[in-house]
């Protein structure tokens, strides 16, 4: 009875295996950081799109300063993930790279055959899907790579 007890403590549930994959509190305090990052450049990139599409009549440098807001926290986001792959361990950095090589494979994949499928009729796609296939199979990617490196 012990033996099993004991076996049971030591195996992890997925979720714990992913939280263990996430490396020392630097890497997670660095992982908030990108998605403090990330939620004000994508709630400023709506914001700003609504307002625009609702204010047809803004021009001039204020248009242009407002629509160029998202760009800026873009970069910030951008940043605070190099900085972050830059403190990451071997092992985290790996798992990364595999979710990079595999969102920015599925992106391209989708986006050259999907143009493919535009010269037979397909309607046009959005950018914004790019960005989805492009963002599960980064997602994708990590979970497989946690799964395989635990």
């Amino acid at each position: 009875m012990a033996d099993t007890e004991n076996s049971t403590a030591e195996r992890m549930t997925f979720w714990e295996a992913l939280s263990a994959s996430c490396g020392t509190a630097a890497d997670r305090r660095n992982q908030y950081h990108i998605v403090a990052w990330c939620l004000a450049w994508s709630l400023t990139l709506a914001g700003v799109s609504t307002y625009l599409e609702t204010h047809s009549g803004l021009r001039g440098i204020s248009a242009w300063l407002l629509a160029a807001l998202p760009f800026a926290l873009s970069v910030g986001a951008l940043l605070s993930y190099l900085r972050y792959l830059r403190m990451a361990d071997e092992l985290l950095r790996k798992i990364q790279m595999e979710g990079l090589a595999i969102g920015f494979g599925a992106g391209i994949v989708v986006t050259m055959g999907y143009q493919v499928l535009e010269r037979v009729g397909a309607p046009a796609m959005s950018a914004h899907v790019v960005v989805v296939v492009m963002a599960a199979g980064w997602i994708i990617g990590q979970l497989a790579a946690t799964w395989h490196y635990r």
